[in-house]
């Protein structure tokens, strides 16, 4: 069983470490970002900070999910080594064990093959052994899969509360009457960049996905918002150009941000 405590608890300190972060940290920070539009929108000249702020909260968010999901996948892969060991757990079941002791030679003067009662042992534990490994990796695909469920609603929490600030954010933005300010702000939050659209090589626009399939990322213009804010979408496409999925529009998020989210969906949407 120390297999199973081992692993256990390496997954419950890791996630564990990670969940009160959430909690206590990124959280409360989040929620001191709603704060700032409690009565009214704030300064445009903060509204970069607080968008700045934002995004850094994102990235831990999309860290966690990375970490979680990897743990999740752990657990995915041990499955096919439990069916393995079950199989194997037959065999010997099934095996059967014919055992002589003290029988004289045949009439012919040949001898009768048996096995000793020493072979019987060492088949026995075999079995124990195997059905120890099976006791100690179904125990791990169980703690594991209990421990990512246990973060995966402090995720979503916190991402919920990050979206309520981007869309604060937004409704601040189109309200903006001041067409100068208006573009000192989007300078400032978005900066001209590689976005995958100019055809510029840049690895962080080439993802190969968790399925074994490559695909081309880039950050788009959301056509679908008619409004000053205008929204940026982060898009895959597969081998012929073809636009397989689409990440989450935003305005205050980042191209960074924008593309961790999409590599994200990729690997849990796309077969």
């Amino acid at each position: 069983m120390a297999v199973t405590s081992q692993l256990s608890n390496i997954v419950s300190s890791k996630l564990g470490t990670l969940q009160g972060e959430l909690e206590a940290r990124v959280q409360t920070e989040a929620f001191k970002l709603i704060s700032k539009f409690s009565n009214q929108c704030p300064p445009t000249g903060e509204l970069s900070s607080i968008i700045q702020t934002r995004n850094n909260l994102l990235t831990v968010v999309n860290n966690s999910q990375k970490i979680t999901n990897k743990f999740s996948t752990l657990a995915n892969s041990l499955k096919p080594l439990i069916t393995v060991a079950k199989l194997i757990l037959s065999l010997l079941k099934t095996n059967p064990i014919p055992v002589a002791i003290g029988i004289p030679p045949g009439p012919a003067g040949g001898l009768i093959f048996a096995k000793t009662t020493g072979s019987i042992t060492s088949q026995a534990d075999r079995l124990f052994k195997i059905i120890r490994l099976l006791e100690s990796l179904e125990n791990d695909i169980e703690g594991i899969e209990a421990l990512t469920s246990s973060v995966a609603p402090s995720l979503n929490n916190v991402k919920n509360i990050l979206e309520t600030v981007n869309l604060s954010v937004e409704g601040c933005v189109n309200s903006l009457e001041n067409q100068e300010d208006l573009a000192n702000l989007l300078n400032q939050v978005r900066p001209l960049e590689n976005t995958g659209s100019e055809g510029v090589p840049n690895n962080n626009f080439q993802y190969l996905g968790a399925n074994g399939k490559a695909y081309t990322l880039a950050i788009i213009e959301d056509t679908n918002s008619e409004t000053s804010a205008k929204r940026r979408v982060a898009v895959a496409k597969d081998n012929i150009g073809v636009i397989v999925l689409r990440g989450q529009p935003s305005f205050s998020s980042d191209t960074q941000v924008l593309l961790d989210e999409l590599k994200f969906r990729i690997d849990n949407q796309l077969p």
